[in-house]
């Protein structure tokens, strides 16, 4: 464990996000291996709160009339307060619902599909849902760009949303290789091959597809549980899966 902690300059600076990206990455990193100054973070953190909320009643009760008493203003204070918490929590639970969403949707868009995984009948594949699963791990991920890498609870819906979106990247990776081989069906059945001929290209192109696709997944695994919550794990989801999407939407042209 490293043993120089971060300032208390820069610790502010994290807040307000005014550090460049590659600052961020290396304080994301410093943050994942140090509970020290993941405790001063937080505690930073929970004063501009404080502090954010109180300005907030503040400001909305500007000179107030002289003829209200404090029984008039309390419950006004006491509805604005809890506003901010209202929309924080929103803020935390939009993404995690649109994560188990669409990881719902692609169980949904295999379970279709699973009539189809030993039979190679051309255009028998079903993607509608297992696309729209895509969009919605696409939104997830990149809305986590700019998020700050705090100690607990933000850690913790780091760690589930990463968990959804590795998930969602393997059933989408399952769906990915019975499009493949849709695809190589096609491309046969067009060229005039006998069935022989394709059901060999079939498995042969289903056999390259599953390797790639363990590679994929095993080690995605291992760099997203080494840079949770780092922009380059959410980076490297998205690129992932609009590579799936991809592949996903390319019978549609053909």
């Amino acid at each position: 464990m490293t043993t120089r902690h971060i300032s208390e300059e820069n610790l502010m600076r994290y807040i307000c996000r005014t550090l460049s990206d590659a600052e961020r990455e290396s304080f994301d990193k410093h943050l994942s291996e140090c509970p020290i100054c993941r405790g001063r973070l937080n505690v930073h953190e929970l004063r501009q709160r404080q502090i954010g909320d109180s300005l907030e009643s503040a400001i909305n009760e500007v000179s107030p009339s002289q003829k209200m008493n404090f029984a008039a203003i309390a419950p006004r204070l006491q509805q604005r307060s809890t506003q901010p918490q209202i929309w924080r929590r929103l803020s935390l639970a939009t993404p995690i619902a649109m994560a188990v969403g669409g990881l719902v949707l692609a169980f949904f868009g295999l379970w279709q599909n699973l009539d189809i995984v030993l039979v190679p009948q051309l255009h028998s594949f079903q993607g509608p849902l297992s696309t729209l699963s895509c969009f919605c791990f696409i939104f997830v991920s990149m809305g986590q760009f700019d998020q700050a890498f705090t100690a607990r609870p933000r850690f913790i819906i780091m760690a589930l949303l990463t968990s959804l979106l590795w998930a969602g990247t393997l059933v989408i990776g399952l769906l990915n290789i019975l499009v493949i081989r849709d695809l190589v069906l096609m491309v046969y059945l067009s060229a005039g091959h006998n069935t022989a001929e394709m059901s060999v290209a079939a498995i042969l192109a289903v056999l390259i597809s599953a390797l790639i696709y363990i590679a994929v997944v095993i080690g995605g695994a291992e760099y997203h549980y080494k840079h949770i919550g780092c922009p380059s794990s959410w980076k490297l989801f998205s690129w992932t899966i609009m590579g799936q999407l991809f592949i996903m939407v390319l019978p549609y042209f053909l």
